[in-house]
């Protein structure tokens, strides 16, 4: 296919980029190598002065006082525990953070004597550059304690120790430079190899947090009872995938990768979401909604779309309601979002129970309200607080409308037992007084004779 004579421009313009850029990396290696050479020389004639001598001699006694009284303290405190050990807490609570008790008294006596080398020395910063290490190693020394991982926690140490030794050296500015003019390409992406080390400590650092966190979720969800064993494995697994994916684009982008190139197939995944998978994501959010809102627990009595029964599951997609005919009945998680659900048992499990009854108007009003309020309190179930109550409604046409309402302990055990049981005692004090609730064969008596 001949060549057009953009695409020879082309070519010919990235070749010139290509040279001038090995132009300019040699430059700065020999730049580096210049500079290079003047700091070693300067730490040749530090090694020669008397002054290195001195500071070191003072630095040495320091950093023996420090671990001589680190050593000291920490056989005492492990004769007293030996000798009275704690109760209710562990021996390592006080053993472990004693670890740390040498390089933070070789910080003390460091700053303290700093002073006074500066008075005899005044060439060198050895009095400095052991303090910087100091501080690192108590950093190194206290990743080493806290992560339970080694490997991690090893790497971050010797990486802290690492950096500290090249910025107390002199050398860590050198370094960098160096790193940032050395790489390699992947396609149209360049990674230097200071972004390469960037990107591992980030992936290290990253990647442990995320398991951290997605451990401390595994860990609440296996103590919770709210949700079923496969929904509280596939929560942790989404959420192990999320987490483990932000940590992966956050590493690339530290590395200097355009993340770009992911936009696309993020916008693509998107779309099939919104197209594929609507009703599946809408259930799975609404699922995660409902556990961190636990408006809906496990044996929850609710009503939701003219259904009634008590919740025996909460999975990633549904609900699984039980009613009382003992029908199973799935019940998406979005409908439960999205629509008016009554929750019987949300803050209390204290249920109303009515019971609507008309009588005769030969009937004596006050003494129908006591017998009413007589049999709802002589229920064993029949709450003190709040107090059972009855109120004539309305005149009808051939009867008075009596309200009987009382509240019962438990509306798991069900309303209609006690209404019933209600309704018998009242049928039989009605029978004993005479009283007489109208029926249809009992009104067309009562009506006049037509001729």
């Amino acid at each position: 296919m001949p060549t057009t004579p953009e695409t020879t421009a082309d070519i010919a313009d990235k070749a010139a980029s290509n040279k001038l850029e090995v132009a300019n990396n040699l430059e700065s290696l020999r730049h580096l190598s210049k500079k290079l050479s003047a700091r070693r020389e300067e730490l040749a004639a530090a090694f020669t002065s008397p002054d290195f001598y001195l500071q070191l001699l003072f630095v040495g006694i320091a950093l023996a006082i420090a671990w001589l009284m680190s050593v000291l303290i920490q056989r005492r405190v492990k004769i007293h525990l030996q000798k009275h050990p704690p109760k209710r807490i562990d021996s390592e609570f006080f053993t472990k953070p004693l670890k740390l008790l040498t390089p933070l008294l070789a910080l003390v006596y460091l700053n303290l004597l700093k002073p006074f080398i500066d008075g005899f020395a005044t060439e060198g910063n050895l009095t400095d550059a052991a303090i910087q290490l100091c501080v690192a190693y108590f950093l190194a020394k206290s990743v080493v304690l806290i992560v339970k991982s080694s490997l991690v926690a090893y790497f971050i140490a010797v990486t802290i120790m690492a950096v500290t030794i090249l910025n107390a050296s002199g050398f860590a500015n050198y370094t960098a430079v160096y790193l940032g003019t050395m790489g390699f390409d992947i396609g149209q992406f360049h990674i230097s190899l200071l972004n390469l080390f960037h990107g591992i400590f980030i992936l290290v650092i990253v990647f442990w947090i995320a398991g951290l966190l997605s451990r401390t979720l595994e860990s609440y969800l296996r103590r919770s009872s709210t949700l079923s064993y496969l929904s509280r494995e596939l929560t942790v697994k989404f959420f192990r995938i999320f987490v483990y994916f932000v940590a992966l684009m956050i590493t690339l982008s530290v590395m200097g990768v355009d993340l770009t190139a992911f936009a696309v197939f993020g916008g693509a995944l998107g779309v099939g979401v919104g197209l594929g998978l609507q009703k599946i994501t809408a259930n799975f959010v609404s699922g995660i909604t409902l556990l961190m809102e636990k408006s809906i627990k496990i044996g929850d009595l609710i009503e939701v779309a003219g259904n009634s029964g008590w919740v025996r599951q909460l999975n990633i997609r549904y609900a699984l309601l039980e009613t009382a005919e003992g029908k199973e009945i799935l019940i998406p998680n979005e409908e439960l979002i999205s629509t008016r659900v009554i929750n019987w048992s949300h803050t209390s499990n204290n249920a109303r129970v009515d019971i609507k009854i008309g009588v005769s108007y030969d009937s004596d009003a006050a003494k129908v309200r006591d017998i009413l309020l007589s049999a709802a309190r002589s229920h064993p179930l029949c709450l003190k607080k709040p107090p059972p109550n009855c109120w004539l409604r309305e005149f009808g046409d051939f009867s008075m409308q009596f309200l009987l309402v009382f509240w019962i302990p438990d509306v798991h055990e069900g309303r209609f037992g006690p209404q019933s049981e209600v309704m018998i005692t009242i049928l039989e004090k009605f029978k004993k007084e005479g009283i007489v609730i109208p029926s249809a064969i009992n009104i067309v008596k009562s009506l006049p004779e037509q001729g």
